[in-house]
This record gives C-alpha cells, structure tokens and sequence, in this order.
C-alpha cells in the first residue's frame, strides 16, 4: 500500500520504543520553541497586569524576574502537552498544518484558561497562603491572554515542525 508524503513524512519523525510511539524530537523541539515564544507574547500581557509576581509566589519565588522564570516553564510545559496531543493521537495528521494547528492552539488555549488559570491557580495560590481568588475565576483577561498564547503556540509549533 502507498504512503502519501504526509504519511511518510508522520511515520519517519517518530520513534518507536518497544511497540509503542512517543513524542519525536522534531515536535518536542518545536514544543520548546513555541512555548517560549507563546509564553514571552502571554508574559508581555501578564507583565502589563503586575501578575507575574503572583505567577512566581506560586514556586515560593518573589519578583518579576523569577515570575518570568515560572511562567515561561509553565508555558514550555504546556507545550509539550500540546505536542503529545498534535503528534501522538489522531490530529496527528493536522500537525504542521498552519490554520489547523492555529485554531487547535487556540482550543487548548481555552481549556488552559478553565482548567489552569479558572481553578488550579486559585486553589495552589490557597494552598500556598495567597489570598486567593473564588474557584472558577473566570477573568475574561486571562481567557484572552490564554488564546493569545494558544494561537501563537500553534502557529510557532506548525512553523517549526515543518521545518
């Protein structure tokens, strides 16, 4: 049976470890490059709301800078979550793909916002001591930088993975 070239090009940036498939390089590495740039344009947005300190505390970090610090690792995580879902579940064949990848991105970006920032944040800031907001924290602010971040993400990430 043929293979397409999309078929191909899928198979042989993924690795094959003992039957099973796992995240390939190529995408891990355009995870990285598409977090931190998705993070710095979400970060931009956080900084101009003071929120980055707060984003720091979580790690019992203070200051802009150590917010920086947690909030591109966070961001660099989420990434790669991205990149396990794109590449290793059945939108594997959207990989690559700018206006899917896009609009994927700004779905995750969404559901980052519920899960992330609506109730996990307001519950480790409780947890850590921080006066908390109520759960779900459904600030309209963070849903727009989270698209922000989302649609940047999957756009970097489909720049990069064809690379």
């Amino acid at each position: 049976m043929a293979q397409t070239a999309e078929e191909s090009s899928v198979e042989s940036s993924t690795e094959i470890v003992r039957g099973r498939e796992f995240v390939n390089r190529r995408a891990m590495s355009s995870a990285v490059v598409a977090g931190v740039v998705g993070g710095v344009a979400f970060g931009g947005l956080l900084q101009s709301m003071g929120m980055l300190p707060v984003v720091a505390s979580l790690y019992g970090l203070e200051g802009l800078a150590w917010g920086w610090v947690a909030h591109l690792f966070n961001s660099v995580v989420f990434a790669l979550v991205f990149a396990g879902l794109l590449t290793g579940t059945g939108l594997r064949r959207y990989a690559g793909d700018t206006s899917a990848d896009v609009g994927l991105g700004a779905a995750y970006g969404a559901v980052l916002w519920f899960v992330a920032a609506a109730v996990v944040m307001p519950l480790w800031m409780g947890a850590v001591g921080l006066d908390a907001p109520p759960v779900p924290n459904l600030d309209v602010a963070s849903l727009g930088g989270h698209l922000l971040y989302g649609v940047v993400l999957g756009a970097v990430f489909a720049i990069a993975y064809r690379r």
